[in-house]
């Protein structure tokens, strides 16, 4: 590849779930917000980790930086070939030039997709099968039953309320020897914060408080609100089982990592993504 012509985003360390690592994603986007039509090499050579799942992060960002500013993002193939080849597998890389991709034979992920905000079918059949009914769960048979419902008024809240017309991303990974698989899903509408605060007449003026508001059982979208019992759920149900849940809106990262801030700030990128960690012992 000639990179002499491209602008080098060097990317370092270990990017596992979590504010930290939500932080360092964001960051690409506040770099390349106040310019336009750039080609940029996303330079992964000292990455030392990255959890695929973030990926759908990544496209998000990748997608809201070429749609709204110009900007086209490559990736040189010696910087993730053996190390990040996770990549090929859960469909982030596209094919190569003679078409050939690397197959899941792991069985370990799920896969890297985009959907449009009016695929309620193809969201149903992915997150019922490709997530629930991963091999990850086989100790978990209620868990669909539990989740699948709320995963799909979440879905329902970002069809009504996100107001995008850009594609909800989704990508998740299972560990197995840690025991875990996590999933990240990401809209890029307009958060929490500006339809929280209209709705509540001013009431919620913060990113923290708007979070706080969308968790409470109480503000469902059943009174055409934005949140609702999908993520009050989600919330009860991480918190009773000790799964890990993040979400990320409005510039700022709410975690139920009680070892940790409740709230990180990051940089204000549109959208909202939530994401989960669960343990599959």
């Amino acid at each position: 590849m000639n990179t002499t012509s491209l602008i080098r985003y060097q990317m370092s360390g270990k990017l596992t779930s979590g504010p930290i690592a939500f932080r360092k994603l964001y960051e690409i986007f506040e770099c390349f917000r106040k310019s336009k039509n750039e080609k940029i090499l996303l330079d992964f050579d000292e990455v030392e980790w990255m959890d695929a799942n973030l990926c759908a992060i990544l496209d998000s960002v990748i997608f809201v930086l070429n749609r709204d500013y110009g900007h086209q993002f490559f990736i040189d193939k010696k910087h993730i070939e053996g190390k990040f080849e996770i990549f090929q597998r859960n469909g982030f890389f596209k094919p190569s030039q003679n078409n050939e991709v690397l197959i899941d034979n792991r069985d370990t992920t799920v896969r890297m997709t985009r959907f449009s905000t009016e695929s309620d079918g193809e969201f149903y059949g992915y997150i019922g099968e490709s997530l629930f009914n991963h091999s990850a769960f086989e100790k978990m048979p209620d868990i669909k039953a539990s989740l699948l419902e709320h995963f799909l008024e979440v879905y329902a809240n970002i069809q009504t309320h996100a107001k995008t017309t850009g594609p909800v991303f989704a990508c998740g990974q299972y560990y197995p020897y840690q025991h875990q698989l996590k999933f990240t899903l990401v809209d890029i509408g307009v958060g929490f914060l500006n339809p929280i605060s209209q709705f509540t007449k001013g009431q919620v003026s913060t990113a923290n408080e708007a979070i706080d508001w969308a968790l409470k059982e109480r503000n469902t979208t059943k009174t055409d609100a934005p949140g609702g019992l999908g993520l009050t759920y989600l919330k009860n149900y991480c918190e009773k089982n000790k799964h890990g849940f993040q979400i990320i809106t409005s510039g700022k990262c709410w975690t139920n990592d009680k070892s940790e801030l409740n709230y990180w700030p990051l940089a204000n990128f549109p959208g909202t993504a939530i994401n989960l960690t669960f343990n599959c012992k």
